[in-house]
């Protein structure tokens, strides 16, 4: 199967759900679920992201770029950094942004960033990946949700 191009809004939504999926995170509320990639609060935060950017996406096609890269956070981070090296400064920022709210989301915190090391690890490779300053990084949550 040949692989499909990866396009901006996917690309942004693929850097925040590995983020999201950086930590493992025990779920107290569906009990019996033990352990789990992602919490109900960074589940819902990916939707209102969705929502706010009006991004139609195919969930299922979503998923199977996942799988196609065997769910390897490095290799969704170097594709989808690539499908963004052409988008504006704006739109690079708007997805650093992105990225940083759903780390806090999930409330591992780390008393520097409000995130945990694996997630500022990723926020900080995005942002080499996409040629952005740390005064960009950290005024990039600016103004989202």
């Amino acid at each position: 199967m040949a692989t499909q191009e990866m396009y901006k809004y996917d690309a942004m939504l693929h850097l925040i759900w590995s983020v999201a999926q950086a930590d493992k995170t025990f779920s107290l509320k569906h009990s019996g679920q033990g352990w789990k990639a992602v919490t109900e609060e960074e589940d819902d935060y990916l939707d209102l992201i969705r929502k706010e950017e009006n991004i139609d996406i195919n969930w299922d096609d979503f998923n199977a770029k996942r799988k196609e890269f065997g769910h390897n956070k490095e290799a969704i981070i170097n594709e989808a950094c690539k499908a963004l090296r052409g988008c504006g400064k704006e739109w690079k920022i708007k997805c650093l942004g992105y990225m940083k709210k759903m780390a806090w989301i999930s409330g591992e915190i780390n008393s520097e960033n409000n995130m945990s090391d694996i997630e500022f690890e990723l926020v900080l490779r995005a942002q080499k990946e996409l040629g952005l300053t740390d005064d960009e990084r950290i005024n990039s949550s600016n103004g989202l949700k």
